[in-house]
Parts: structure tokens; sequence; C-alpha cells
């Protein structure tokens, strides 16, 4: 048992609806803080206050935003209400004026469920001996960090801060070569000049949620098998030149009411996973945390910021966790 600290969970408010909380909040000192960007230091972010603004079930483990308070409702969005939408139909649908960050301390039996499966030891002893580790991000918009204002709260500097404080030795470079709207086709044909050319010594694969996406035709972008084959050949031709630690990344959800969204998502995951076993590298379970987020009572507007398929600070925090736990 002790005591952790929940950062900047999310939340989206509708109407004076209870919002259940990840974790069951402590009451006394430090309380719940709420605010309305992600960070304190930004010049015009609100405070909000229990009481006036929202009120906290300490035993449930819920907040309620109180009608006269200040806390933006999502009964006003422009989606409130629709069933399946096409975001093209709309100047704006995006969740940031409408989400809310909230810190909170907890009682934490057991961390460990963060623990997904680590790297060997063979891989971690490489990162170990290196005077300087070189990572490289491929991938789509979430890796880029598409929509997240400060780069600080996207997963990628939140993953090197992390290797920053496991290998302290050695000094650590990103290079950050994902492109936003890419799929795993066109990270294939630029990976021997943006990946390979570089020499690193990690790299992390993040694709599938553009290739999930419905086309035109109403199949997959990019069908599940080539979108398979596309990533093992990424895999193989990564380890034939260079020495580099190589980590997959599951996507997070999509919103399941938007119009691109496939009803077969999950199984881009399962070929990551697969793949992961067979060529023996890491895998970044963002869709199983995601899962228990879900599971857990949070909505996928408390999680996406643009309402569509881009996590918010959270959410990057559940991908930085997920590939912290590996190393």
């Amino acid at each position: 048992m002790g005591i952790s600290r929940q950062i900047g969970e999310t939340f989206v408010f509708t109407g004076t609806e209870q919002q259940i909380m990840r974790f069951m909040p402590l009451s006394g000192e430090g309380g719940i803080h709420l605010r309305s960007q992600p960070g304190d230091s930004t010049p015009d972010s609100i405070t909000y206050a229990e009481g006036i603004d929202y009120t906290v079930d300490y035993v449930k483990g819920t907040l309620t935003r109180i009608a006269s308070g200040r806390l933006p409702d999502w009964q006003q969005h422009p989606l409130y209400g629709l069933p399946k939408f096409d975001h093209r139909e709309y100047a704006n649908v995006s969740n940031r004026l409408f989400t809310v960050y909230a810190d909170y301390d907890y009682e934490a039996p057991n961390e460990g469920e963060a623990a997904l499966g680590g790297l060997s030891t063979q891989w971690t002893d490489k990162l170990q001996e290196k005077e300087a580790i070189s990572y490289v991000v491929l991938g789509d918009s979430i890796s880029a960090g598409a929509e997240i204002l400060n780069p600080q709260h996207t997963f990628a500097e939140r993953f090197r801060e992390h290797l920053r404080k496991q290998f302290p030795h050695a000094e650590v470079t990103l290079t950050n070569k994902a492109i936003s709207g890419e799929a795993s086709p066109s990270g294939l044909r630029r990976l021997q000049a943006d990946v390979i050319a570089a020499n690193p010594d990690l790299v992390t694969i993040g694709y599938g949620m553009n290739d999930q996406n419905v086309s035109e035709s109403g199949g997959n972008g990019v069908p599940l098998q080539a979108y398979e084959q596309n990533v093992a050949a990424m895999i193989e031709r990564i380890q034939a030149q260079t020495d580099a630690v190589i980590i997959l990344i599951t996507p997070c959800l999509p919103n399941a009411e938007w119009h691109f969204a496939s009803e077969n998502v999950t199984d881009y995951a399962d070929a990551l996973r697969r793949l992961a076993r067979t060529y023996k590298v890491g895998l970044a379970d963002v869709q199983q945390l995601w899962q228990q987020e879900l599971a857990a009572g949070k909505s996928q507007a408390s999680l996406l910021i643009n309402h569509i398929n881009h996590p918010n600070e959270y959410g990057h925090a559940l991908y930085a966790k997920a590939l912290s736990s590996l190393v």
C-alpha cells in the first residue's frame, strides 16, 4: 500500500452527470485540483473550485459538475447527441474547450497492472552499455504528437525522460520521424532514409490507426494482411541493418461513432502482438490500457482531444506508461 499522485487525468463533463475517477481519491490536504489547461503555468489556465464549480464524492470516487459553475458542459458540443458523424461536415469537432485536467492523491495497493511485459535482459543490456542512446520515432499523427500543444506532453518526450532516468549515464537524443496522416505502406517506403540511415539504438513503430480506417470502398484503408506484412518488413530491415531495440505500439481506439472508424480495429493490435512474439521485439500494448480506462468508466471524449482518433495529454500519458513499463 502507498500513496500515489494522479496528475493530469482528463474529464469531459456532460450536464450534471457524475464522472468516474480512475482511482479512488483521498480527501484532506491537497484535495483535488481541477484546471482548464494541462499545466498551471499556462497563462489562461482556470483553476476550478470544489463546492462552486464541482462536487466530489470521495466514497464513490466521482466528480459532478455544478450547473451554475464554470466547468464547460459537453452538451454544448456540436456533436452532442448525434450518432455516426463525418468530421468533414463540421467546422470544429474538437474536445479541447471541454476538457478538464485533474490532479489528486490516491491509495495504490498495486501499481503492477501497468507492467505489460518488459524487454528481455538482452535488449536492456544493449541500452545499458550505451554512452549515448539514439531514439527514433516512426509512425503516424499520434506518434507525431498531433494537437498536443506542449511537446513535453507527447508520449515520445515522456518516454525519453523515462529513458534518461533509467540510463542516467547516457545521453538520450530523440528524432521524431512520424508523419501525420501516414499509414504503414508509406512508413515502409521511407524506412531506409528516415530510420535505418540514422543508425538508431531504439525505434518505436506506431502504425495502425490510419491503416484500419474505413476506405471509400468500405474496407480498411490498408488490409489487415498487408498491414502485418508491412510492419514485419520494417522489423526485418531494422534488425538486418542495425542493432536497434524495436518496440511496436498498438494504437488506441478511435471514436466508434466516427464515420471512418472500422469495426475490426482490434485486429490490427492483434497483428502487432503476433509480430512481437514472432520477432521477439518489444510491445507497448496501449490498446489494452485504453480498454482498461474505458472499462473503468472513462469516456472516449475524455481521452481524445479531437473526438476522433488523437489522444489528449492524458491519452499520451497512457502511451508513455505502456512504453515505460517495458524498460
